[in-house]
């Protein structure tokens, strides 16, 4: 009778089948209906949903960070356009400086946790147990990876109506958030969470141009190291940006000052 459970179960498969479990399959059909998108390989979503730590004692299988660093530049393009066409007065520094509204880590995880992220998440049960699914850096990235994804299974118009339709009414995003928008006081708060003490430091590298049309390139080091550079047509702007890129870069892990902390 087992075997006959078994044979049934296998023939009962339909052809093609990826072997993706059931539960897996049930939380990506829910979640490709709250992104109002359904893929047409839907291996890539599973990636997408797959975090690092799922694989931690296989480090040989595939994790969602290449599609993190594909979506990012995606997302960034689609803001870029948008914001462009949006606003056709601004300069180049107002533009960044709401595009930065956008694309930063707390707009990100937010929408993460809105699509529903979390539940179809696959992270390893320490992870899970430590409430790492709902970190809003592990939504950021997630949110990223999907969107990597969908560029690869819809391309790029489909991507764009996409997140367009995710984030809603973009000037009104930007007038709620720039209200709040304090890139060096969240530096400040991220590097004091990770338990490292070293003061941040914003210093001048180099400016350029007529007095009425100046160009600053700001510095952010934390103690002895140099993190990351910002340029603005102001010095305020130029640090802003660079507090921007470093939070960016810790974040994401490529910068090795918080390996070092640990």
């Amino acid at each position: 009778m087992k075997l006959l459970r078994k044979l049934s179960g296998v023939l009962g498969k339909k052809k093609g089948d990826p072997g993706v479990p059931d539960e897996l399959e049930r939380k990506i059909k829910a979640l490709e209906k709250r992104m109002g998108y359904c893929f047409h390989d839907p291996s890539l979503l599973e990636l997408a949903l797959t975090h690092p730590s799922f694989h931690e004692h296989n480090k040989g299988k595939k994790d969602n960070q290449r599609l993190e660093f594909l979506g990012d530049s995606i997302l960034g393009a689609i803001l870029s356009l948008n914001l462009y066409q949006l606003y056709p007065k601004l300069d180049e520094g107002d533009l960044s400086r709401k595009k930065a509204v956008l694309a930063r880590g707390t707009t990100l995880a937010s929408l993460g946790s809105k699509l529903g992220l979390p539940q179809a998440l696959q992270v390893s049960r320490t992870e899970r147990k430590n409430q790492g699914h709902l970190r809003p850096s592990t939504l950021e990235d997630a949110i990223e990876a999907v969107i990597g994804a969908i560029f690869l299974d819809g391309g790029w118009k489909t991507t764009q109506a996409c997140v367009l339709r995710w984030l809603g009414d973009l000037n009104q995003m930007i007038e709620v958030g720039e209200g709040g928008f304090n890139p060096k006081g969240q530096l400040q708060e991220f590097i004091q969470s990770q338990d490292a003490n070293e003061k941040i430091k914003y210093q001048l590298v180099s400016e350029k141009g007529p007095p009425h049309n100046k160009r600053f390139i700001m510095q952010v080091t934390i103690g002895a190291e140099a993190i990351a550079q910002g340029s603005g047509k102001s010095k305020k702007e130029a640090e802003e940006k660079a507090a921007c890129e470093a939070l960016r870069s810790l974040r994401s892990g490529s910068n090795s000052f918080l390996k070092k902390e640990n």
